[in-house]
């Protein structure tokens, strides 16, 4: 995020439990159910919010949009100023609308680190082992024998 890509930087953190949620599961196909299981049981900083950060999910990787099942808005990202400050973990309410604030910094932070600990614990699961095969990755050696000797993500 330094390089301030913070929407690439959200996309990227909104689609990890559903990577990992797939990736645990013996059909190894994602679902919302086990997205907000997996943030649940992964990230319990954002524990209860599971159902609207799974509804922003939705709307902004299909549709571009911050509302999270039709609504108006009720999760923004600070981006942090030079030196810091924002508003993180906690709700506003103004003309009968809350808003529920995170710094989009932190959130990334954190739920990567469940990612990583989760990854830790359940990494070498049969299951797990098994939907990896599948895992999209860069293969150096191409994609014989449509395309070999040029590296491609596939």
């Amino acid at each position: 995020m330094a390089a301030g890509l913070y929407y690439v930087a959200l996309l990227g953190v909104l689609a990890i439990p559903d990577i990992a949620g797939a990736l645990a599961s013996a059909d190894g196909k994602a679902s919302g159910a086990k997205y907000k299981q997996w943030l649940r049981e992964n990230v319990p900083e954002h524990a209860g919010d599971a159902e609207l950060i799974y509804g922003l999910r939705c709307s902004l990787l299909h549709q571009g949009r911050a509302h999270p099942h039709g609504s108006t808005f009720p999760l923004a990202f600070c981006v942090p100023p030079v030196g810091g400050g924002g508003l993180h973990n906690l709700s506003t309410v103004a003309n009968g609308r809350q808003v529920g604030w995170s710094i989009l910094p932190l959130f990334v932070e954190e739920v990567t680190r469940g990612a990583q600990s989760w990854l830790a614990q359940y990494g070498s699961s049969n299951t797990v082992a098994r939907n990896m095969v599948k895992f999209a990755h860069l293969r150096p050696e191409g994609l014989p024998p449509h395309v070999a000797g040029m590296p491609v993500f596939a």
